[in-house]
């Protein structure tokens, strides 16, 4: 499909059907994870849909989605990299096998959950989409329809908050990781 082209639903789904697989396969090479690399195209499809009046410049469709996969599939990598380490520091993986490391790391854990709780409702729904959805604020702000400033603010003011909370757990915490 070369030339500029009109995207409308009939290009779309031939567009669908002629580089779904393609693109999963080229999806995985990067995530090693089939549903997320089915996830990153279909993701990339609705989108293709959702700006197809902004597309009206794209002259190489199969490189437009090559790229777009590509590019997405990498977000999804560091996303997935990203989860992986604030959900070893969240469920006690720090500690060793003792006992009292153990305790400690659950108490740490738990207290973790309890000033997310507390958090004021918008800086804690910034927080956990950023935190536990690996969400960025761009992506965060276009969820929640508020300006990525206002994302910032708010996960300024939730990290301040937090570390206020947190603070009595700070040494515990460095101790754990020197340790380690």
């Amino acid at each position: 499909m070369k030339g500029v082209i009109k995207i409308d639903s009939k290009t779309i789904e031939v567009l669908f059907r002629e580089y779904y697989e393609e693109l999963s396969r080229y999806s995985f090479s990067i995530v090693k994870n089939q549903d997320e690399a089915e996830d990153v195209v279909q993701k990339l499809f609705i989108k293709l849909w959702e700006k197809r009046a902004e597309l009206t410049d794209v002259k190489n469709m199969k490189s437009y989605l090559y790229r777009a996969t590509y590019n997405s599939s990498l977000n999804v990598l560091d996303h997935l990299k990203r989860k992986g380490v604030h959900t070893q520091l969240t469920t006690g993986i720090v500690a060793n096998n003792s006992a009292s490391d153990q305790l400690i790391s659950k108490e740490l854990e738990d207290e973790i959950l309890v000033s997310i709780q507390e958090l004021p409702q918008k800086c804690g729904e910034v927080f956990k989409l950023s935190r536990e959805e690996q969400l960025s604020y761009k992506e965060i702000s276009e969820k929640l329809n508020i300006s990525v400033k206002t994302v910032e603010n708010h996960m300024g003011k939730a990290l301040k908050l937090m570390r206020r909370a947190l603070s009595a757990y700070l040494h515990i915490l460095i101790t754990i990781l020197l340790l380690k």
